[in-house]
């Protein structure tokens, strides 16, 4: 039931980036609501699903724009890793490592598109393409994080925690 909300919702931002956010302009980058929407999903649901939901968003992205097609599916792959990386620490909250999630997954998409530009063929100036681009678009795509996060967090996945073991680990001799 998940994976078709979340495809229709992914289609819907998809849509929405390449039509009306276009005139948003903040920063002077346009907030990138797609990869926010796949860094929340990464943050809030299971790891099983955001390794299939975040590549398609990817996908939808790739078929939006005018990049090369598997650009965003490559740039979109590292925000499962970082997810899964705050989940290493328990907290109350998804809040915080969805911005930071946010903010890390917009740096390595911007990263990884570069590279691949490059590899095609196009020439990128580094210095404007970080600081006119990559800063700015991460900033702002962390600051637009809560717009979909608040919405999100009332579907979050409802996981047990998880125990390694019963009893105190304790040390052998």
């Amino acid at each position: 039931m998940i994976y078709p909300v979340a495809l229709a919702l992914a289609a819907l931002l998809a849509i929405l980036h390449v039509s009306a956010m276009q005139y948003v302009e903040i920063l002077g980058v346009t907030p990138d609501l797609l990869l926010i929407f796949a860094a929340c999903f990464a943050v809030l649901r299971k790891e099983e699903e955001s390794m299939l939901v975040v590549p398609l968003a990817g996908l939808l992205r790739d078929l939006t724009t005018s990049d090369p097609i598997g650009t965003a599916v490559l740039g979109f792959a590292p925000i499962v890793v970082i997810a899964a990386a705050t989940r290493m620490r328990s907290m109350d909250s998804q809040f915080i490592p969805s911005v930071a999630v946010s903010f890390a997954g917009t740096v390595s998409y911007i990263g990884i598109s570069m590279a691949v530009l490059a590899v095609s063929g196009q020439a990128i100036d580094l210095s404007h393409s970080v600081l006119r681009v990559a800063v700015p678009l991460a900033v702002v795509n962390a600051l637009f994080t809560p717009a979909l996060y608040m919405p999100m967090s009332l579907f979050r996945s409802r996981e047990e925690p998880r125990v390694l073991g019963s009893g105190r680990i304790t040390i052998p001799f």
